[in-house]
């Protein structure tokens, strides 16, 4: 009795241990994968949330400004029609197969509303002790697209541009894209033309000039080959003076140029320079760079598309975070310091430490004011005064911002 009772209570516990050893327990990996969808989802849900977020912050900067460069429309030429005679076509026949594709400067109609706005802008220089010859002003006011009308202060006179000559180059490097003289891939130049452009770099701006013109800077050269080189640099020249841009000189390299480690000019650009103790300099006028930057706007210099990426280029963005930290900005001291940075801004500069310029297209986002501006000042004093271009084109944008649109 006593054995089967125990045989029976043996039996038990076997058959329990058998329960107990099969009983099924979580797996461990299973409540981790479970833990883990539910942390990516959150992580997830968190970098959408994140992202919706920066993306209603940033709104107000995202549409302060216009998405691309705005353009304007020509004004229609006031002049007679060309009449096609026997001269014309010899003219034409004769004229050099790279030249500027503009053969017609633009009709602004004189305005003396401007003019009163220039000739407080050259008091504002003469105030601070800067002298007045030495000072060029040009002002174009296109917010009316019926009536572009401009005005001036020695604007026809040929001054040194300094770095405002890349301008130029720059609109002559599309032109010999676009016409298949440069036969390289346009994107290989990218980051020249946007350090010569944005940065206003030295040896960017000589590698495009360069190209252009099939030309490159070294030693002393003599007889046919010196001239078959002044002839070819000289191209750039004939590019717009057969356009109607007279008298214009921007053969010449700016200095220093430190991958050919030239402070100067030396051998064959030395000898372009001519008599050394009367130097042949770039010349420009103020109406000159107004008129480029006029056709670039109006999305006719070169073409369409040549235009819309010259005016990307030359895009400003005046929001103090942009450029007060950059030492090599092109705001500070010059005619976008004190302008409002909720507008469109495109500029050239060109600065020496005895010149200062500057060629500028500003447009508010309401099209009350659309104009403009260049100033030459070819005089150390101009150069050492970092307030005087600021101040003038603070006065010029107050006084045509106040008008209103399409006055």
């Amino acid at each position: 009795m006593l054995r089967t009772f125990q045989s029976e209570m043996h039996r038990r516990r076997i058959g329990l241990r058998h329960q107990t050893s099969y009983r099924p327990i979580p797996s461990r990996r299973r409540v981790r994968t479970k833990f883990s969808r539910l942390k990516y989802r959150n992580i997830l849900c968190l970098i959408a949330g994140a992202i919706a977020l920066a993306w209603i912050v940033t709104i107000p900067f995202r549409t302060r400004r216009a998405q691309e460069p705005p353009v304007i429309l020509p004004q229609e030429a006031i002049s007679p029609p060309t009449i096609e005679t026997s001269k014309n076509l010899v003219d034409r026949q004769n004229e050099p197969t790279f030249s500027y594709n503009i053969k017609t400067p633009p009709n602004p109609v004189y305005s003396q509303e401007l003019q009163g706005i220039v000739d407080e802008a050259t008091k504002i220089a003469t105030s601070k002790g800067l002298p007045a010859d030495k000072l060029s002003i040009s002002l174009f006011d296109v917010s009316n697209s019926q009536n572009h009308t401009f005005a001036g202060y020695q604007n026809q006179a040929l001054r040194f541009p300094a770095s405002v000559a890349k301008l130029f180059w720059m609109a002559a490097f599309y032109s010999a894209i676009e016409k298949g003289i440069i036969t390289e891939r346009e994107s290989g130049f990218k980051n020249d033309l946007e350090q010569m452009i944005r940065i206003s770099n030295n040896d960017a701006a000589s590698r495009i000039l360069d190209k252009i013109t099939d030309t490159e800077s070294g030693g002393r050269l003599a007889g046919e080959e010196l001239q078959t080189w002044l002839k070819k640099r000289n191209q750039i020249n004939t590019f717009f003076q057969s356009a109607g841009y007279n008298d214009i000189r921007i053969t010449t390299k700016n200095y220093p140029i430190y991958y050919s480690k030239q402070e100067e000019p030396v051998g064959r650009d030395l000898q372009l320079r001519g008599d050394p103790s009367q130097p042949i300099r770039n010349q420009v006028t103020t109406d000159q760079a107004g008129r480029l930057i006029y056709e670039i706007y109006t999305r006719q210099a070169v073409s369409s598309i040549a235009s819309r990426k010259m005016a990307y280029l030359l895009t400003r963005d005046l929001d103090p975070k942009a450029w007060k930290n950059d030492p090599s900005n092109s705001i500070q001291g010059f005619l976008g310091e004190s302008l409002p940075p909720n507008i469109y801004f495109g500029s050239k500069v060109g600065y020496t430490s005895s010149s200062r310029s500057e060629a500028t297209f500003v447009r508010t986002l309401d099209d009350r004011a659309i104009y403009i501006l260049v100033v030459f000042a070819d005089d150390p004093a101009y150069a050492k005064n970092e307030t005087v271009f600021p101040a003038i084109s603070r006065y010029v944008f107050d006084r045509l911002n106040a008008r209103g649109a399409g006055s």
